[in-house]
């Protein structure tokens, strides 16, 4: 995946009020996406950086019993948002399907989903003593290099 240095930063940005459970923060960090396309852009990043700490905690693709525990766990550790068990499976199977997840969840939900399983995965699923960006950072290389290949 080629990352957009343009939306990247913005990624980052949200993702940090995500972790910090910031929502005046992440509200800001949304309005800073300069239009669609880049919400969409910084909604597939963040995508693809919850299927990689997935597919790096797993070694694989979880398991629909696997997912359902994240999800469980995701909201449990993120109940300041309003984000359920059912659209974080449903999310995150979509996306291992390759599937527009506006087929199925409501539109608005995609871009805050996005971007609460990634941060939530990166700050979770970190080495112990690694720091949620490290773990980002290693993320995004990862991404990239297997665009390269």
């Amino acid at each position: 995946m080629r990352i957009d240095d343009q939306v990247e930063p913005l990624v980052r940005e949200a993702l940090t009020a995500v972790v910090k459970s910031d929502p005046d923060r992440l509200r800001q960090a949304f309005t800073a996406f300069t239009n669609d396309d880049a919400m969409t852009s910084g909604a597939r990043l963040a995508t693809a950086i919850a299927l990689y700490v997935l597919n790096d905690v797993h070694g694989r693709r979880p398991t629909p019993a696997e997912l359902r525990s994240v999800a469980d766990k995701l909201v449990e550790m993120e109940d300041w948002t309003d984000v359920t068990s059912d659209e974080v499976t449903t999310f995150l199977t979509a996306a291992y399907d390759a599937a527009q997840a506006t087929q199925v969840l409501p539109a608005d939900r995609v871009a805050p989903l996005a971007y609460v399983i990634a941060a939530n995965l990166l700050s979770s699923c970190c080495k112990d003593g690694e720091y949620w960006f490290n773990y980002l950072d290693r993320a995004e290389a990862g991404l990239e290099a297997s665009s390269e290949g």
